[in-house]
């Protein structure tokens, strides 16, 4: 639990850190001359250099466990580690690219700047912890353990948790957090305070009934642990995070670990900055035709599952008339063998004949990259789902949330709208337990062929 939401700040903090110190780059080189085309190599230089020094020494990870001055002075160590390698880097290459007065004040420029990032997130962390914000958590059971859980987070701000309350059939214990109600109301309790994590402190003998609750927040986007026993220890074969004294195992964790969501996070935010550079006059065009056909707005905006059961607005291309998010019982039909749900049809009627173009080349599809910058989806993974389908999902299918939602994926390019729901989760499943980098990379490439062929689209 600590481990992951230090990952997911630490990972932030690293993305801003090097858009940060490329932009104060641009505005050194802007300041001085026009950037020839002969000068890009600075950019890559400093993107690589910046990333391995700060994966390396890790100055993110000070802001939430060190003193102010540890983590300053951690930062200031990055970026003079940083800046020694891209001098002789720069000396190796070519000493021409940029001369030493800009590039002492690239380095001057990028300590403040950093320093000002880093105090921001500090800063942030710690007002989220004073107003209640951050990651609302509800603790099942032991009144003490949640009392004792609460003190814990209080002391490490970073984390944005707040214990709100505790759930138990027994409510005289003395304590300082709040009775919420019985084990019985857990979902509704979830639900009617927001709850983002559950923490299950039930003695061995209610482990069932742990099973049980587990099954039954399936699909609230809540994220699961427990507090185990010794038994529970020496078989656990999941991390194990020490909060205070008080172990605690994830029972609904990330597929991802935190070096390959870190990976995956910003391989996406590179390649979807470039891609919307390169392709907004295709999408400028694509919204003109849009406009030009029917009435109506450009983006589609439409209400979707992903990661951990979150909802989200997604964004498309509009493709269809107006009125046709209201009219999907009309051309929804049922599997003939397992009764499921089959969301898409040929020559649908909605479809206009700009969509079904749009469609067919998948360009309905580029606006998702803007819900890639904001963290919602990823480039490559399972499609995030639409309620009304999701509502009918078997228990094991809800596994197939365990990483970000994706523009494209395993399913898309091994048959696409071809096949059925009940079906393409099974490949969902596949991806997620076989991932990699390389096997991202690998889906990239197989899309590009795909969608150029056009099989399975419409």
């Amino acid at each position: 639990m600590l481990e992951r939401l230090r990952a997911r700040l630490i990972g932030s903090v690293l993305v801003w850190d090097l858009i940060a110190t490329l932009l104060c780059l641009v505005l050194v080189i802007g300041v001085t001359s026009e950037p020839p085309l002969h000068q890009w190599p600075l950019y890559g230089g400093v993107a690589f250099i910046w990333t391995l020094v700060f994966i390396i020494l890790a100055p993110q990870r000070a802001i939430f466990t060190r003193t102010l001055l540890e983590a300053i002075t951690r930062l200031f160590l990055a970026v003079l580690l940083a800046a020694t390698s891209f001098a002789g880097w720069l000396y190796l290459i070519n000493g021409n690219l940029l001369d030493r007065g800009s590039f002492l004040r690239f380095v001057a420029l990028n300590l403040g700047v950093l320093s000002a990032i880093h105090l921001g997130f500090r800063t942030l962390t710690h007002w989220q912890q004073a107003r209640g914000g951050g990651r609302h958590v509800l603790v099942v059971g032991d009144a003490h353990a949640a009392a004792r859980l609460a003190d814990e987070f209080r002391r490490r701000p970073w984390t944005g948790v707040q214990i709100v309350g505790y759930v138990s059939d027994e409510r005289d214990t003395p304590t300082t957090l709040s009775w919420l109600g019985s084990v019985s109301d857990l979902v509704r309790l979830v639900r009617q305070h927001h709850i983002d994590e559950v923490i299950f402190a039930l003695p061995p003998s209610r482990h069932t009934q742990v099973v049980e609750l587990s099954l039954q927040l399936i699909s609230e986007p809540v994220m699961l642990h427990m507090v185990p026993t010794a038994l529970d220890l020496a078989f656990a074969r999941t991390p194990v995070d020490n909060v205070g004294g008080i172990p605690l195992v994830s029972l609904r964790e990330s597929a991802l670990t935190p070096t390959q969501r870190l990976t995956k996070r910003l391989f996406d935010i590179v390649v979807s900055l470039i891609l919307l550079v390169l392709l907004s006059p295709i999408m400028a065009l694509i919204a003109l035709l849009i406009k030009l056909e029917s009435p109506g707005p450009v983006i589609f905006k439409q209400e979707r599952i992903g990661e951990h059961g979150r909802r989200f607005q997604m964004f498309k291309f509009r493709s269809m008339y107006i009125d046709a998010d209201r009219r999907w019982h009309e051309v929804a039909k049922r599997d003939e063998t397992t009764g499921k749900l089959l969301h898409k049809q040929k020559d649908d009627p909605r479809v206009t004949r700009v969509g079904r173009k749009l469609r067919r080349t998948s360009l309905d599809e580029l606006p998702q990259l803007f819900n890639v910058l904001r963290g919602e989806m990823s480039l490559v993974g399972p499609r995030p789902e639409m309620p009304y389908i999701a509502a009918e999902y078997e228990p094991w299918q809800w596994q197939r949330f365990r990483v970000p939602p994706g523009i494209t994926g395993w399913w898309q390019v091994n048959g696409r709208s071809e096949k059925p729901m009940h079906l393409h989760t099974e490949d969902d499943l596949y991806y997620i337990q076989n991932y990699s980098f390389w096997l991202d990379l690998r889906i990239l490439a197989k899309t590009l062929i795909v969608v150029w062929q056009g099989h399975g689209a419409y």
